[in-house]
């Protein structure tokens, strides 16, 4: 990992939501091993929203289709909060709505090295 990136990343608060469970223990442990702490992991918008709406994180990783739903009402709400986010997701940009649409896009499977840059990126 790149010098500069590990020191920007180090000590953020990142914001996992996905609700394939073993997906989001795998990106939990990417981010932690960038010098991150995870928000979560979370399966449902409800249980996102619950969580940034006492405690905001500095970025979030957001897989678009999720228990009961989408994330689409969490990128809403981090969007109003100025907190910048990626989207993981196995399908085409042209599928995403609303909020999702104009954000950096990741497609599943998810590579290390992307995520790094990407997060990188949203937190400088």
């Amino acid at each position: 990992m790149n010098h500069d990136m590990r020191a920007t990343l180090s000590g953020k608060r990142v914001l996992v939501v996905d609700d394939e469970w073993l997906i989001a223990l795998d990106v939990q442990d990417i981010i932690e091993g960038l010098g991150c702490s995870v928000m979560g992991p979370v399966a449902s918008a409800s249980a996102a929203l619950e969580l940034i709406s006492t405690d905001p994180p500095d970025c979030a990783v957001l897989d678009v289709h999720i228990l009961n739903g989408t994330s689409e009402p969490i990128a809403a709400a981090l969007q109003k909060r100025g907190c910048p986010f990626v989207v993981v997701t196995a399908y085409q940009r042209s599928h995403l709505t609303g909020a999702l649409c104009d954000a950096p896009m990741l497609i599943k499977p998810i590579d290390e090295r992307e995520l790094e840059r990407t997060l990188a990126g949203l937190v400088r």
